[in-house]
């Protein structure tokens, strides 16, 4: 199975997302939320972009507080951690504006549990006006609206949903090899029995690869797929 990153339509709108806030009009805030369920390829999809843009990547944990944070985006520049917030947080200024890089937070969840950690990001943010984007689940739009002066600095938004049959066709196409093809009515009752989650459809297609080759099939149907599972145990 190729190693792409399909452009579904969550991946268009995440991308759509990043042009608007490198190419904003002056006075337009700079930071992008970018939310969703687990499952439906948002960090897959902000790893391939913050790539394009030489961004700066970092994923949050539950136990994060400002020093780790910090510590784990100095980091990502190349540099030693240093012993106080403040010196970590001119550095990353000054980085950032010299070579205009994005910031890009996973997890950003946590972000919302601890106020320091949030200001943090935001004076960051002040400083540079360099766009930085937030990455988490369905709650942080809700959670984030409570921080006004975060929240106000949020202009651009993409919420990840799940895939339709159109996704699941680009997806086919995209990952497995171009002389395989898939009857739609088999990626319909994949997408259906996947609830539309890209990581688990992506599962299906490489069982339906699997099959498709062992079987020297060029045409993959439901007649040929049966009853087999998707995901999660696949028959002996």
């Amino acid at each position: 199975m190729a190693k792409i990153v399909a452009p579904v339509k969550n991946v268009i709108a995440l991308q759509d997302v990043i042009d608007s806030l490198s190419n904003r009009d002056y006075g337009v805030p700079g930071i992008g939320l970018v939310y969703g369920p687990s499952g439906l390829g948002k960090t897959t999809g902000v790893t391939h972009v913050f790539n394009q843009v030489n961004g700066i990547y970092v994923s949050m944990r539950k136990t994060d507080t400002a020093t780790s944070l910090l510590s784990r985006v100095m980091d990502e520049l190349g540099a030693t951690p240093l012993p106080r917030v403040s010196r970590m947080v001119d550095y990353i200024v000054e980085q950032m504006s010299m070579h205009e890089r994005m910031l890009f937070i996973d997890e950003a969840d946590y972000l919302m549990d601890d106020l320091r950690m949030l200001e943090t990001v935001r004076d960051i943010y002040d400083a540079t006006e360099v766009p930085v984007v937030l990455i988490g689940m369905e709650q942080i739009a809700r959670k984030i609206s409570r921080h006004k002066q975060f929240f106000n600095r949020i202009s651009e938004w993409a919420e990840f949903k799940p895939a339709d049959i159109d996704d699941v066709c680009i997806m086919s196409e995209a990952l497995l090899p171009h002389y395989i093809k898939v009857d739609v009515d088999l990626l319909e009752d994949l997408r259906q029995k996947t609830a539309g989650e890209l990581r688990r459809i992506t599962i299906g297609l490489k069982r339906i690869e699997k099959l498709a080759l062992a079987n020297e099939i060029d045409l993959v149907t439901c007649e040929h797929w049966g009853d087999q599972a998707f995901f999660g145990r696949a028959h002996a």
